[in-house]
């Protein structure tokens, strides 16, 4: 195949805050970015609490468009809000860090 006839114009990452030592939720989900390092879609997104409880899954659509399933035994709607918003914002505003 000659290279020049391709060219990436997306890749998806899979992403989570593992990192961030004072988390309040563990968050995952998948990232998939344009080749220009914009976050087009984040999709398959889980925040559980720190214990491994699942506490709601997300999808962040292009556009701006969130959906969110809260699990019944979530017990803050309005923090994990938060957080999947803080997700979606460090997402977007500095591209994902491979």
């Amino acid at each position: 195949m000659n290279k020049n006839k391709v060219q990436v114009v997306a890749a998806t990452y899979q992403v989570n805050n593992d990192h961030v030592d004072d988390r309040e939720y563990r968050i995952s989900a998948s990232v998939r970015q344009s080749a220009a390092g914009q976050t087009e879609v984040i999709e398959n997104g889980v925040i559980s609490a720190l214990n491994g409880h699942s506490v709601a899954t997300f999808r962040r659509y292009m556009g701006g468009g969130l959906t969110v399933e809260f699990d019944a035994t979530c017990p803050d709607q309005t923090a994990t809000l938060d957080a999947i918003n803080g997700f979606i914002a460090d997402c977007e505003e500095g591209g994902v860090e491979a």
